[in-house]
C-alpha cells in the first residue's frame, strides 16, 4: 500500500481506539458526575485536533483535491460522500464542545442526554465512513492515481504537519489519546450497550 493511504489507515486505527473508550465511557455515565464533564471535553478536543485538524486535514487539502484533478467528480461521486459524512460527525462533535463548554460542574440530566446523543451520533457516522474508505476508497486511489502522485501527497501530508501543527502538537495529542484509552478502556464486546437504543 501507498505510504499515503497507510498513513490514513494507521489513523484510523488510533480513532478506532478513542471511539471504543468513549464508548466505555458512555456506559460509565453517571458513576461519577463530578468529572463527566472534564471526560467529555477531553474527547472533543482530541477527535476535534486529531480527527478534523489532522486526519480530515489531510484529506481535504491534498488528497481530495488530487482526486479531482484525476476526474473524480466534487458534484457527486466519493469525494462529495466523504466530505458530506465528515461534515455530518463535525457537527455532532461541534455540539458536544458547546454543549460541555457553556457550563461548570455536573451535567444536569438533560445535557447528559443531549451530549450522549450527540456522542453516538458521531461514532455511528465515523466508524462506517471509514470503513467505507479502506474498502471503497482508498482502492479506488491507489488504482487511479500514479505512484509519483501518491508520493507527492505523501510529502505533502510531512510538510503540513511540520508547517501547520504547532511543535509538540501530535505528542500532546498522544497523551491525550493514551489517558483516554487508559481511563476508559474499550470493552471487550467492542460496541456499546447504547448502540441499540434510538
Amino acid at each position: 500500500m501507498a505510504e499515503a493511504i497507510d498513513i490514513l489507515v494507521r489513523e484510523h486505527q488510533r480513532i478506532q481506539q478513542i471511539l471504543a473508550s468513549l464508548e466505555t465511557f458512555l456506559d460509565e455515565i453517571g458513576t461519577d458526575p463530578e468529572t463527566e464533564r472534564k471526560w467529555f471535553l477531553d474527547y472533543v478536543y482530541f477527535l476535534r485536533e486529531f480527527v478534523d485538524t489532522c486526519h480530515h486535514g489531510k484529506e481535504e487539502k491534498f488528497l481530495f483535491p488530487k482526486m479531482k484533478s484525476y476526474g473524480f467528480s466534487a458534484e457527486a461521486g466519493p469525494v462529495l460522500a466523504m466530505l458530506s459524512e465528515q461534515g455530518e460527525g463535525r457537527d455532532h462533535l461541534n455540539a458536544m464542545g458547546e454543549l460541555c463548554a457553556k457550563a461548570k460542574g455536573p451535567l444536569s440530566p438533560s445535557e447528559r442526554e443531549l451530549v450522549r446523543g450527540h456522542a453516538l451520533g458521531y461514532i455511528i457516522r465515523l466508524r462506517p465512513h471509514m470503513q467505507r474508505e479502506e474498502d471503497i476508497l482508498f482502492p479506488m486511489i491507489l488504482h487511479s492515481l500514479p505512484e509519483f502522485v501518491l508520493d507527492e501527497i505523501r510529502r505533502q501530508y510531512a510538510q503540513f504537519e511540520r508547517n501547520e501543527l504547532p511543535p509538540g502538537f501530535k505528542e500532546k495529542l498522544q497523551t491525550i489519546a493514551e489517558r483516554l484509552v487508559q481511563s476508559h478502556l474499550p470493552n471487550s464486546r467492542g460496541t456499546s450497550r447504547w448502540m441499540g437504543k434510538g
